[in-house]
């Protein structure tokens, strides 16, 4: 047989031509490019016929058979034909002699060696003309033809392929299924011959999908169990996908050679954005063909802005900025765009290596981790990365596929792989972008793993078509890239890239331009307001601030209730009266007079050391904010004192004080003591005083008895651990929180030497001494005063002995203010309440003498 030589086959068909040569019994060739048309560096065009075979006798098949249920068996070679008379027919010569008139192709008896027309009505294979198709087909039944198949591929002698270019139409209509399905298994299961094959084509995308369409038949067990099979294999065997830009390059200029009329071209420096804008979307060749003769025909010449005007190809990619010049005029993204640019060279330089011969075959690995709060520009920049890798020629395409947990999981056995396959499908060629990533790894019905394993190993078997973008929290990710082993070995630490929440300053342009994108105007207070208003927003941000995404809410918030207070009139400007009622605590209303700020301080009995530490602390405080000279952020607090000496009523009026003064933006305060912050058993504590302290955000935590965190040297006490998680947090969320620790100043010294960094966060203490017996007397009278009783003289002088000799019984735990609150007042209550209870007209708001219990002696 005289070889036919022809060109290199189109990019996209050199894994068609290894799958040809690999010989197995049943080969599925499917994908976008399945049902389309070639374009070789011979610059000749043809349909997927011709390609198929050539590379089927490229890789030794002597005889290659076509078989369709409307064409039967056809051929397009006159030496298959032959191999295929009833003189090779051996056994089945005489019935293939009566089926002579069967074996009509869709040229009859002419030969097809070239498929290229070389005119202007079409480049791509053709259906021959109406005098060109010789005998009727229907002299040959499906049962015939199935019969006829199975014969030659069983014959050892001849190299056979059997082609069925419309596997889906064959198999769902022919009326000999059974014996279809029969000859399926047979051949499956002993390979029919060791030589010959069948080769299925399919238009569906994918493998998964084929086997889907198979499994919905419910006829073919046998090639649905070797689909199965096929598709566990690396490198997505028999997948043809779209034309690169190569093929597209010579298509245009097969079109403008040879078109009629010949197709233009506008801009021939700029040619090249043109054709990567066309092979970025992923398009047929033969839709480009119908495209690029309608431009031919209205006269239009082809350059990259008339396939964005016409809406045929992605702005980006046929943009004239390039991606790097796009990607540095995000804002607040220095660190991201600096580590890209590293990525960028590394590229570079391996790609010039490879060119040199030298370096290591397998290159970098180019899947990343992005971790950062939302709204801090992630998609934004993986979509640039997509077009980078692109422009560098790691990814054809380059476009961006957005999936989530959500996305990828499947609610039942067997369908989470299937989904994450039919996602990463999409997404070949370019980046795959899986948000909130960590989700995968926090699912309690292990679906979450399952889509990891299926992701790690479409990572592997597609690792010159796939880049993997993982994104999520900060302190989530670290857990999902330690879900699996593999996981770390696809995403280096060297590709995990930072997203840092955008200072006060970017957040607030955000929402002024949104602004002024929808055409609003304002006033120059509404600007003053509305960055205030940013920045407190910043300075109280949590885990999970939205960033972009919350000056987004923010802007059209402002929108709408500028709407509603000027009735929709439009030509009036935004004024601070727009701003939301919710944040309006940010704008820091004029700080009230000392006399007015510390009037709840003043009004308390005695505790004059300690109003004049807190009135110096406050008056400091102003005239930082006055100076303006840096951020003036509410100090921690250590109060040294006994039980009872208003201690905790002083926190509180110090986080309104706070609060007043702009240095918190709550001023709660969040009371707790050992109990609330250590756990029983190891790793229970660190969270359980993170959650206490995230409750204290924006306020006040108080540490009652905070010595006692300090309590154990043996290192297995979890109340040095509390201390720890404390101190860190301290300086993690300053500005945010204040702590104030309280106990006796003794024991509060221990406090601070338990950890090294307490000294330095408690710039803050106050002493409070103990009440006289006289302020007790007063704080008495209060607190009867404030129930509705009466205090007289005679009782006020017995109720002081009472106090004076408890303070001397106990010395050391004597409760000040508490004594009276919890031991002294009930007290006289319980005895008032005797004394009257058989007095109906008894006087029951005054406390007499004998209401006051004995004095110790």
């Amino acid at each position: 047989m005289t070889p036919v030589v022809t060109p290199a086959p189109a990019e996209r068909l050199a894994g068609l031509h290894q799958v040809a040569a690999d010989g197995d019994p049943v080969l599925v060739v499917h994908g976008p490019g399945a049902d389309d048309a070639f374009v070789d560096d011979g610059y000749r065009t043809y349909g997927i016929e011709t390609a198929l075979w050539e590379a089927l006798h490229a890789a030794g098949y002597e005889r290659i058979v076509f078989y369709s249920l409307h064409r039967k068996l056809y051929f397009r070679d006159a030496e298959s034909r032959r191999l295929t008379r009833p003189a090779e027919a051996g056994q089945h010569q005489a019935k293939a002699r009566r089926m002579r008139s069967g074996f009509a192709g869709p040229l009859g008896d002419r030969v097809v060696m070239n498929a290229a027309t070389g005119t202007g009505t079409a480049v791509f294979d053709a259906p021959p003309p109406a005098d060109a198709r010789g005998a009727s087909a229907s002299g040959m039944s499906d049962a015939h033809a199935v019969m006829t198949l199975d014969h030659l591929m069983r014959q050892d002698g001849t190299r056979t392929a059997v082609v069925l270019p419309h596997a889906e139409e064959v198999l769902s209509h022919t009326v000999a299924g059974r014996a279809l399905a029969t000859v399926f298994a047979e051949w499956v299961a002993y390979g029919g011959s060791a030589r010959n094959t069948c080769v299925l084509v399919s238009r569906k995308a994918s493998l998964a999908d084929v086997r889907e369409f198979v499994h919905d038949l419910r006829g073919f067990p046998a090639l649905e169990e070797w689909v199965r099979r096929l598709s566990g294999r690396p490198g997505r065997p028999g997948r043809v996908g779209e034309p690169d830009e190569a093929e597209l390059e010579r298509l245009v200029h097969v079109l403008r050679l040879t078109g009629r009329p010949r197709l233009r071209v506008g801009d021939w420096a700029g040619l090249w954005r043109a054709v990567r804008a066309m092979a970025a979307t992923a398009e047929p060749a033969r839709a480009w063909e119908q495209r690029l003769r309608r431009l031919a025909a209205e006269g239009v010449p082809l350059d990259a802005a008339v396939l964005r005007e016409r809406g045929w190809a992605v702005a980006a990619a046929a943009g004239r900025e390039d991606v790097w010049r796009r990607l540095d005029r995000l804002a607040g993204l220095d660190a991201v765009k600096e580590h890209l640019a590293g990525v960028r060279l590394l590229i570079e330089a391996e790609a010039r290596m490879r060119a040199e011969g030298r370096g290591a075959a397998e290159p970098a690995a180019h899947h990343l981790v992005f971790t950062g709060n939302p709204g801090t520009g992630k998609t934004t920049v993986a979509r640039l990365v997509g077009e980078m890798y692109r422009e560098l020629g790691v990814l054809r395409r380059g476009h961006l596929v957005e999936a989530t947990a959500a996305t990828l999981v499947g609610q039942y056995v067997g369908e989470t792989a299937q989904k994450t396959s039919a996602v990463v499908d999409s997404a070949l060629d370019g980046v795959l972008f899986v948000d909130e990533a960590h989700a995968l790894a926090d699912r309690p019905d292990g679906f979450g793993g399952e889509a990891i394993g299926t992701l790690l190993t479409r990572m592997e078997n597609d690792r010159d078509r796939l880049v993997v973008i993982a994104a999520g929290y900060p302190d989530r990710m670290e857990a999902f890239l330690n879900a699996d082993p593999g996981l770390r070995r696809r995403f280096p630490e060297a590709n995990v890239i930072a997203f840092p929440d955008y200072d006060a300053g970017t957040l607030a342009g955000i929402a002024l331009g949104r602004l002024r994108e929808q055409g609003l105007t304002w006033t120059a207070e509404l600007e003053d307001g509305l960055r205030r208003v940013v920045a407190g927003m910043h300075r109280t941000r949590g885990p999970g601030f939205g960033n972009a995404g919350a000056m987004r809410d923010l802007a059209d918030d402002v929108k709408r209730r500028w709407a509603v207070r000027t009735r929709a009139a439009v030509d009036r400007p935004l004024e601070p009266d727009d701003l939301p009622e919710r944040l309006r605590a940010h704008l820091r209303p004029r700080v009230p007079e000392l006399p007015v700020l510390l009037g709840e301080l003043d009004a308390m009995i005695g505790l004059a050391p300690v109003k004049e530490a807190i009135r110096a602390l406050v008056a400091q405080v102003r005239l930082k904010q006055r100076r303006g000279r840096g951020e003036v952020v509410a100090p921690h607090l250590l109060f040294l004192g006994p039980p009872g000496t208003g201690k905790t009523t002083v926190a509180r009026i110090i986080g309104r004080v706070f609060r007043d003064l702009g240095l918190l933006a709550k001023g709660h305060v969040v009371d707790v003591g050992r109990a609330d912050l250590v756990g029983e058993y190891i790793g229970q504590t660190a969270p359980r005083t993170r959650e206490r302290i995230r409750e204290a955000l924006d306020g006040v935590l108080f540490v009652d008895e905070a010595y006692a965190l300090a309590r154990g040297d043996d290192g297995r006490d979890f109340g040095r651990e509390a201390l720890d998680t404390l101190t860190q947090e301290m300086e993690n969320l300053r500005g945010r929180l204040t702590v104030v620790a309280a106990g006796y100043p003794e024991e509060m010294r221990s406090f601070l030497d338990a950890n090294t960094g307490l000294r330095s966060r408690f710039t803050v203490q106050v002493e409070f001494p103990g009440y006289a017996p006289e302020e007790l007397a007063q704080i008495l009278e209060a607190m009867a005063a404030a129930e509705g009783y009466r205090v007289p003289a005679e009782t006020r002088a017995r109720a002081l002995a009472w106090l004076a000799a408890e303070r001397r019984a106990r010395p050391d735990d004597f409760g000040n203010a508490r004594a009276v609150r919890e031991q002294l007042l009930p007290a006289m209550e319980t005895r008032l309440a005797a004394r009257t209870a058989d007095s109906p007209d008894a006087d029951v708001d005054t406390f007499l003498p004998e209401d006051v219990p004995d004095a110790r002696r």
